[in-house]
């Protein structure tokens, strides 16, 4: 009796340990997943946004705050609440052109896409030629992301949720940095976390 308690003790300890360290290494491996997918998905964003440009009409650097679903939804179907970039890059693109549109957008099933176009007459085009909705080509940027957000520095220190370089003479510059803020949990479902990331704009 003493011997079948002591092993049923035994059992009860190791299964207790097993399971602890199962979960700990499941946790391990979420934020893992976690981090590399916020990882890449950062890194492609800071080389764009730190090459920003502007064209010959000081535009093309425009933000859509806080958006509503519905004014996004025959095309993209952007998720409400999140926020969309569209701005000029000066860095490497897919065509070798000299600048490049990007629009990133956060879909409304958590997917965070981009588009890259590199037609050259971006330069001197007005922004309103411009419309995301009707655009093709966007592709997935990262998975699992629940919110999108941007903020932007003005030259004054100061910190504004909204940009737009065409239609406002008063932000007819670049931002000094860009705040990127994204929730990205791990395919299972284990672990979210919130990744905030600083970009300065030379």
């Amino acid at each position: 009796m003493v011997a079948i308690a002591l092993a049923t003790i035994l059992i009860l300890v190791t299964a207790m340990i097993f399971k602890q360290a199962s979960r700990a290494f499941s946790q391990s491996d979420a934020r893992n997943e976690v981090y590399q997918n916020v990882r890449a998905a950062f890194d492609i964003v800071k080389r764009d946004v730190s090459g920003a440009t502007l064209n010959t009409r000081y535009e093309l650097f425009k933000a859509f705050d806080n958006i509503d679903a519905s004014d996004y939804s025959v095309n993209i179907a952007a998720k409400e609440g999140s926020d969309i970039l569209v701005f000029l890059s000066s860095t490497p693109n897919n065509n070798n052109q000299p600048i490049t549109l990007i629009t990133y957008y956060l879909k409304d099933n958590n997917i965070l896409y981009k588009l890259e176009k590199t037609d050259t007459h971006t330069l001197n085009t007005d922004i309103t030629s411009f419309n995301i909705e009707t655009e093709t080509g966007y592709k997935e940027l990262g998975l699992n992301v629940s919110t999108l957000q941007f903020r932007y520095q003005d030259s004054d220190g100061t910190w504004e949720d909204t940009w737009d370089t065409g239609t406002n003479t008063a932000y007819q510059y670049l931002p000094d940095a860009v705040e990127v803020e994204m929730m990205v949990s791990d395919t299972l479902g284990r672990f979210t976390g919130t990744s905030t990331n600083i970009i300065s704009i030379p």
